[in-house]
């Protein structure tokens, strides 16, 4: 199975609420994706047609009704908060405090799955969203690379067969019913980009990003110190002229990622809820 994964910014994007965003802030032009609610209109579209092909391609065939009634019965809330809460996907989402409890409501959960397909389909294309949400909404799915496997290792194993063994005829019995409730959803298509934030998590996109959207001037005067095969970096995270944070590391970047670490917290721009993480 193709292994999707997210990269870079896309991942701040998924899970950075509008509660930091100041109101009637532009669009992030510097963003390849804007926000989360431009992925979310176009995940929700990308989720309907995966389940919608889903259930088109089950056989014995099943009638245009049943296909939407299915589907419908799928995109359902109560099946939309069982994926959220089987992936974890809400605890992962940064917010400013007054909007913690607004994330449990049913809009705000079909904004942040929806956001997460689109942000898997644009990274990663229909193929791996298709084989992902179909195994999600029917454990019996196989998609057509899953086939086509399964064929060239038949092939491979008969080699002394003139010809693969002609298909049972298809027979047609009684419509099937809606698959019993699920089990654990399948594994998320993307490399473990949602692992409970560390100290050393990616607070440089997102700090530069929230300083812009805010309109702040930020600079990184760095210094180098110690000898050239094993000197060590030291950055400061200046703000509108006032230093935030300062940061030392083997690298530049690794110094400027510790001085933006500091100086997020220290605007007071990262959310205290539920046990979030806070530097140690």
């Amino acid at each position: 199975m193709v292994k999707a994964q997210l990269r870079g910014e896309i991942i701040l994007e998924v899970f950075t609420h509008k509660s930091l965003r100041f109101p009637g802030a532009p669009i992030n032009e510097d963003s390849d994706y804007g926000d989360n609610e431009r992925l979310a209109i176009l995940g929700q579209k990308v989720l309907e047609t995966a389940i919608t092909f889903t259930f088109f391609s089950k056989r014995p065939m099943i009638s245009a009704e049943a296909i939407t009634q299915r589907r419908d019965e799928m995109l359902s809330d109560a099946n939309v908060e069982s994926w959220i809460v089987g992936y974890k996907l809400r605890e992962k989402v940064r917010c400013s405090p007054d909007a913690v409890a607004s994330l449990t409501n049913s809009e705000e959960g079909r904004l942040l799955f929806s956001s997460f397909v689109g942000a898997v389909y644009v990274q990663n294309g229909m193929e791996t969203v298709q084989d992902w949400i179909g195994k999600l909404v029917d454990p019996e799915y196989e998609s057509p690379a899953d086939e086509y496997s399964a064929y060239k290792r038949f092939k491979s194993e008969n080699m002394g067969s003139p010809t693969p063994p002609p298909p049972p005829p298809m027979q047609q019995p009684p419509m099937p019913q809606p698959p019993p409730p699920m089990g654990p959803p399948p594994p998320l298509p993307v490399n473990n980009p949602l692992a409970p934030a560390q100290p050393s998590a990616a607070f440089l996109p997102l700090f530069n990003q929230t300083a812009n959207q805010r309109r702040l001037a930020v600079e990184y005067p760095a210094q180098f110190s110690g000898p050239a095969h094993a000197g060590r970096w030291t950055v400061q995270c200046v703000v509108n002229g006032i230093e935030k944070g300062t940061g030392t590391g083997a690298s530049k970047q690794l110094a400027k990622e510790e001085a933006a670490r500091q100086a997020y917290y220290a605007m007071g721009w990262a959310p205290h809820y539920n046990g979030a993480n806070t530097p140690g």
